[in-house]
């Protein structure tokens, strides 16, 4: 499948930022640690089974589903959200490139070329000439950095275009997340069609009984008309799982960006195991590993050093200029003469009527308004992880139970069924066993699917190093 140019720029991207993680950032003012108001926790509440140190990236192919592994890679190119979040590191990008230039001096060269006719008069006699004017100059410029605000605006620059980055690793995340949850859904959706159709099947095959025992005189009509309404009941439901399972295959779609109705999705007849634990690692691996609690450290750096470049703005600035060139009324002596020119300037703020200050002031706010989104998306992830932690626990004790419970239920169904054919009872316990047994079927599928989102929001909760994920032709996403 062909990639994008854009989808190779978010692999590289991705890498180079990951990477660069690791260095440490030059900063204003805060030099306190990202968690120094966040006690983080040694250990999650919840313990986990996982025995490996480290997981794959790729955590969708623990699944083993080659259709499932196919669609995460379609919506990892075609995804429109994840190609808006490219688009925007590439402005990111953009302006990082603009603050770095305005490190070095600029430089213009200009050239003119004029002809123009003029009229005096010497004494009563009117003399017109034709004058022609060419230059040639060359100028150049460059601002004294002596307060650090141009090395603050690039620094700025280059945190922004690392969120920003590290925002499309999120959203790659979150739309593999997607994908696989939708996918699981329509299994599950597809599955309990099949269950319901098998249902109907068996409902109909008692109903039949009831009515055979009726016309041997050992029945009731009554029997008849309740396992009538079982079994339309249970056909009821196909239509509803059909639809169903049309729009989960649209939402999958989109999520590929393919149009609805125009990608074909090959699902397995049943759900997946669930595959073995990840290693949840430690709350503070979170720092390295949520490209969401990434990000929004950087703009807190950014934050910082845009206070940073509002505190020199100040204080008095230093411009250095020089300009040269030729001007002649001819081409052929325009290179005689050179005339030049060099310049330095001061220019410093006295009155602003508090215009300067109040900006120092509002991008102090902002760096507050960003420390706390931080630390607050802090809290979002560590809560997140001891959430999915705690649920699939519990899900996998739920579906135990439910195992168990469904076992249990054919087990009636089948006892109250012989007493009925045996004359021991009326119809209405094999319909009260048959109904609930019918029930915990969907609800044991229903459990199991439900059990599978709990180990995706794990992995998406955990968030993962996308710098080593290998994509088969040699470049890393």
């Amino acid at each position: 499948m062909p990639r994008s140019r854009h989808a190779r720029g978010f692999g590289r991207s991705a890498a180079i930022l990951l990477c660069a993680s690791a260095l440490p950032a030059c900063v204003h003012q805060v030099e306190r640690g990202p968690t120094d108001s966040i006690t983080l926790p040694a250990q999650w509440t919840t313990p986990t089974d996982a025995a490996e140190t480290s997981g794959d990236p790729r955590w969708w192919m623990r699944f083993q589903q080659a259709g499932l592994n196919a669609l995460v890679a379609d919506a990892l190119v075609r995804n429109r959200q994840l190609q808006a979040a490219l688009a925007r590191l590439d402005q990111s990008t953009a302006i990082l490139r603009q603050q770095t230039a305005a490190l070095y001096p600029s430089l213009e060269l200009s050239g003119r070329a004029s002809r123009g006719k003029n009229v005096i008069f010497i004494g009563d006699q009117r003399v017109q000439t034709i004058n022609n004017q060419y230059s040639l100059s060359a100028s150049a410029a460059y601002e004294v950095d002596l307060w650090g605000r141009v090395r603050h605006g690039r620094t700025a620059a280059r945190l922004d275009a690392q969120a920003a980055a590290l925002d499309a690793t999120a959203a790659a995340h979150s739309i593999a997340a997607q994908v696989t949850e939708t996918w699981l859904s329509l299994i599950e959706t597809e599955a309990r069609l099949t269950l319901t159709q098998s249902q109907a099947e068996l409902n109909t095959r008692y109903l039949e009984l009831t009515r055979l025992r009726f016309e041997y005189g050992s029945g009731s009509i009554v029997g008849i008309r309740q396992q009538e309404q079982q079994v339309a009941g249970v056909q009821s439901q196909a239509p509803l799982l059909t639809a169903q399972a049309g729009v989960l295959r649209n939402q999958l779609a989109v999520l590929a960006g393919h149009p609805p109705g125009k990608l074909q999705i090959t699902i397995p007849g049943s759900l997946p195991q669930l595959p073995p634990p990840p290693a949840a690692g430690l709350p503070a691996d979170l720092l390295l590993h949520r490209p969401d609690v990434m990000a929004a450290y950087r703009r807190v750096l950014s934050a910082d050093h845009r206070v940073g470049i509002a505190v020199a703005d100040r204080l008095p600035g230093l411009r250095l200029t020089a300009d040269g060139g030729y001007q002649s009324q001819s081409t052929e002596s325009l290179f005689d003469d050179l005339v030049w020119s060099v310049a330095a300037g001061i220019v410093g703020p006295i009155f602003d009527a508090g215009r300067r200050a109040a900006e120092v002031r509002r991008s102090d706010a902002v760096l507050r308004e960003a420390l706390a989104q931080y630390e607050q998306s802090l809290l979002e992830a560590m809560a997140e992880v001891e959430n999915a932690l705690l649920q699939e626990r519990a899900q996998r004790r739920h579906v135990d139970a439910l195992e168990r419970r469904v076992a249990a239920s054919r087990s009636l169904l089948e006892a109250s069924r012989d007493r009925y054919q045996n004359g021991l009872s009326d119809y209405l316990p094999v319909l009260t066993a048959l109904t609930a047994l019918q029930a915990d079927e969907q609800s044991y599928l229903t459990a199991k699917r439900q059990l599978l989102s709990y180990r995706v929001q794990l992995h998406r909760a955990l968030g993962g190093d996308w710098s080593v994920v290998d994509t088969g032709d040699g470049e890393s996403r």
